[in-house]
């Protein structure tokens, strides 16, 4: 039987999950000739994880009856789920551990889903494909493939990824126990849940154990609801790898304006004409006459908790810790070119606070 709409409805699912995985990616996005080939790698792992599974399945047949709940669990948790995640896992170890793209802690996620659905995809084809099924069999497979099966394929690889990136955490910090230990979690984990969702239907279909539908159906929903916890959670704490990522932008120090280059800029330049009016946060216009109290006539004044805690500490002590604005000339060597008129303005000794006394008030 060969449908073109079967094809396309057997890659649908995949691309959708893809495209969630790749916009929680939310500080940098990795390559798409990276993913592309991954995908493919992916697709390529169906062929000795269907041998390695053909070769032993045949082996335990004769020696153990397949309606039993033994044959069940030898065939889920030992030959197909450790097989097949197995070869993902290989494929996302060799592919990306040294690459430099690799770089985020949720850059595990997005590779390991995207090998996943490699496989999941070319496995969906070739079940809506069987041509002992009529058409309309196919899309009901298609369609129950699409709810259950490769999005299963996906949550395996999203566990797989968490710790994966944990693992590449632990290298980059040194923590060689902490790498290990997630590197068996890596696999160990998605093997469990693979080989849980096969079990039960395994017992459903060749057992004959009743309930087990009810079971997987509730294990579905469970498992569901906590790869999408786990991704909202990695994608909003993604990490950069110590000694290889980069720095987040939330995380980059907060400049109060172009120290680089003051004149290029209209907005920069009236500081001298009034008196220093600064354009961000912390001050407000007009010489810093403050009415929450930053300057009075006697100096400086008790500042509030905002200020104090997120507008005068580091990274500003270059900046601004500099004892009464001497000669308009910063302490990290940023000079100020309107000193002249700040002192006219700015004379006076009980005027003019050092930063330093004002932080210990």
């Amino acid at each position: 039987m060969e449908n073109p709409i079967l094809v396309i409805l057997a890659i649908i699912p995949a691309v959708v999950i893809i495209a969630y995985i790749f916009h929680k990616d939310k500080i940098e996005k990795e390559p798409i000739g990276m993913l592309v080939g991954l995908f493919f790698l992916g697709c390529a792992t169906i062929i000795p994880a269907g041998l390695a599974e053909a070769a032993i399945a045949k082996g335990i047949e004769n020696s153990i009856p397949t309606t039993s709940a033994a044959y069940s669990f030898i065939m889920c948790f030992l030959i197909i789920a450790p097989a097949e995640e197995g070869c993902k896992f290989l494929v996302l170890r060799l592919r990306t551990w040294k690459s430099k793209n690799f770089n985020y802690t949720f850059d595990a996620i997005v590779y390991a889903v995207v090998t996943s659905l490699g496989f999941a995809t070319v496995e969906n084809i070739m079940y809506v494909m069987n041509n002992q099924m009529t058409t309309d069999q196919a899309f009901k497979v298609a369609l129950m493939r699409a709810l259950l099966s490769v999005p299963g394929h996906a949550i395996d690889a999203v566990i797989m990824g968490r710790f994966y990136g944990k693992a590449k955490y632990c290298q980059c910090s040194g923590d060689n126990p902490g790498k290990n230990k997630n590197i068996a979690l890596a696999l160990i984990l998605p093997i469990l849940t693979h080989g849980f969702y096969d079990f039960c239907l395994f017992l459903n279909q060749y057992a004959g154990v009743e309930g087990m539908m009810a079971i997987f159906l509730i294990f579905e929903v469970f498992i569901t609801v906590f790869a999408f916890v786990l991704i909202h959670k990695a994608s909003k704490g993604d990490t950069s790898l110590p000694g290889i990522g980069g720095t987040p932008f939330y995380q980059m120090p907060y400049y109060p304006y172009n120290y680089y280059n003051q004149t290029a800029q209209p907005q920069y330049q009236p500081y001298a004409q009034n008196g220093y009016q600064q354009q961000y946060q912390g001050y407000q216009q007009n010489q810093y006459q403050q009415p929450q109290g930053y300057y009075t006539p006697n100096g400086y004044s008790q500042p509030n908790m905002q200020y104090q805690d997120q507008n005068y500490q580091q990274p500003y002590q270059n900046g601004y810790q500099q004892n009464q604005y001497q000669q308009g000339q910063y302490q990290g060597g940023y000079q100020q070119q309107y000193g002249q008129q700040y002192q006219q303005q700015y004379q006076q000794a009980q005027q003019v606070q050092s930063y330093n006394n004002y932080n210990n008030q």
